[in-house]
């Protein structure tokens, strides 16, 4: 049995039978199919049986109502962990850790307050009204007392120059970072007091250094956390001409930081103080 293999020939069609997107439609004309065809589809709608149970007509809803659609706080979720054994210590040092949260987040840089006031007066606001005094550039007097007896400008006004901002009383424990961001853009601001503002660490002083390097000419950080990092931020602080800090006592490392920083900056005068003893620790040691 034989097979015999004829030669086949394929011709291409003359007519493309395949769908063109890109060709035009009779009826509009300018619109191509795929363009027709995205423009009238529709989104899918959600079924109403596809409704939350808690969100439905007569469905019985209890107190734990609340966990149902959104995951709960953390901080509640740490009291639940921690109900065996959670105690009254616990709960004064997680209030005070929410405190200090909080208070964080009301001292931030507001944008909004700076658009409307200008960077001078939106500071001057901003320590008066958190207990700090102000003073102006070409004036003798301090800017303080109660905010609502100022009767500081709602809008922007020309003549408002900080010069100098003691934040000593500076409320709620003292100045974070988030709060040193307010100094921005005070191109006249010569001296700086931030003692005993106990928020204040070496991240805070490279804040102040990067903001006022070229401005400050006096600077007081006594009652601070000070270590060798902030020295190498005051370095960067060229206009630097006094610097007040806490005796660093028997701290060989701090001493020879504070002495090389002299030698860096021949203007610089540097006054060390005692630190301060709170009369209450004095009676326990006694």
């Amino acid at each position: 049995m034989s097979f015999s293999i004829k030669s086949c020939k394929f011709y291409r069609p003359f007519f493309i039978t395949s769908r063109n997107y890109g060709e035009r439609l009779g009826t509009s004309g300018d619109k191509t199919i795929y363009q027709e065809h995205e423009e009238t589809a529709k989104q899918k709608e959600v079924s109403k049986w596809r409704k939350p149970w808690i969100k439905r007509e007569g469905e019985w809803q209890s107190k734990l109502s609340i966990f149902v659609e959104k995951s709960p706080h953390p901080d509640i979720m740490y009291i639940m962990s921690q109900i065996p054994n959670f105690t009254i210590e616990k709960a004064k040092s997680w209030w005070g850790d929410l405190k200090s949260l909080q208070e964080s987040q009301n001292q931030k840089y507001l944008p909004e307050r700076v658009a409307a006031l200008g960077s001078n007066l939106a500071a001057v606001h901003f320590f008066t009204y958190r207990q700090c005094a102000v003073r102006l550039k070409g004036s003798q007097n301090w800017i303080k007392g109660d905010i609502s007896t100022l009767n500081l400008p709602d809008h922007y006004t020309e003549g408002y120059y900080v010069e100098a901002i003691d934040c000593t009383n500076f409320h709620h424990g003292g100045i974070r970072y988030e709060g040193l961001e307010n100094i921005r853009n005070l191109n006249f601001l010569k001296w700086l007091s931030l003692k005993n503002n106990k928020h204040v660490d070496v991240w805070c002083i490279d804040k102040v250094a990067g903001l006022c390097e070229d401005t400050l000419e006096y600077l007081d950080i006594s009652g601070c956390n000070i270590c060798i990092g902030c020295i190498f931020a005051l370095a960067r602080m060229r206009a630097l001409k006094v610097l007040i800090i806490t005796d660093p006592g028997e701290d060989l490392t701090l001493q020879a930081a504070l002495s090389m920083l002299e030698e860096e900056n021949s203007n610089l005068i540097i006054q060390a103080i005692e630190p301060v003893v709170n009369e209450t620790s004095e009676h326990k040691t006694e």
